[in-house]
């Protein structure tokens, strides 16, 4: 059995029994962590609110090998985040965010660039008013761009002539981004501004990219078509909590 001590955001959390609870963990050096808290549903649990989702908490669990659940020990509130449930469209994003990081967060691998995104994601939904449209634009962006599935818009895929920011970006079946000389005849297009948005979101911080880029309702809406079908494609459903949001 081994003892870990690492920083970790609460993704969500379900009863268990009478008095536990099982807790789904994006850790700092240990990667997404499913744990048992035994009597987390105590009156006078030791865990407190520690456990509420979105919670930044000091997690220390047991851990045996080839078992998939840990042990957790103790749970220390480093930020609460208890503002944002408060905000129904800031909870929608939240539960987003969880669904989406345990579908792509590989069990038990640390992988600080992503814990840095969604932590920073949170920060930014809990310090940034009315930015829940364009965080939420950034986290998709960013996870899939980690998992390596977001096209490369750089250049085009068929001819590889770069594409500079004032053009538009064409797409074929695939995804895969093509110049206007090749473009496909049936395919979709990003258009100038939201091709700089997303180019930009790789050098900003979502709370930066919030302040700097207010998405249109056309331009949120053709930078979510292009996300969500490549979200789709990769967990080969329809997010749950996208569906039910709608």
């Amino acid at each position: 059995m081994r003892l870990v001590t690492t920083d970790a955001l609460v993704l969500r959390s379900y009863n268990l029994a009478e008095s536990d609870r099982i807790v789904v963990c994006l850790t700092r050096s240990a990667g997404l962590v499913r744990g048992v808290a035994k009597g987390a549903r105590r009156m006078k649990s030791r865990f407190g609110a520690s456990l509420e989702p979105f919670t930044l908490i000091r997690l220390s669990f047991n851990e045996k090998e080839n078992r998939d659940l840990v042990a957790i020990s103790t749970a220390e509130i480093l930020k609460s985040n208890f503002n944002l449930s408060s905000s129904l469209e800031a909870a929608e994003v939240l539960a987003y965010i969880g669904e989406l990081v345990a579908e792509f967060a590989p069990p038990h691998e640390a992988d600080e660039l992503l814990y840095r995104m969604v932590t920073s994601c949170v920060d930014a939904l809990s310090s940034s008013s009315q930015a829940e449209q364009a965080i939420t634009r950034y986290f998709e962006v960013w996870l899939l761009r980690l998992a390596g599935l977001f096209p490369d818009l750089r250049s085009c895929h068929n001819c590889g002539v770069v594409l500079e920011d004032s053009d538009s970006g064409y797409l074929d079946g695939d995804l895969t981004a093509r110049c206007r000389e090749c473009r496909p005849v049936r395919g979709s297009i990003l258009s100038e501004p939201v091709l700089r948005m997303v180019r930009a979101s790789q050098g900003l911080s979502p709370k930066r990219f919030s302040e700097n880029y207010l998405l249109t309702e056309q331009q949120d809406e053709e930078l979510r078509e292009l996300t969500h079908r490549l979200i789709s494609r990769a967990i080969e459903r329809r997010p749950r909590t996208l569906v039910a949001s709608r």
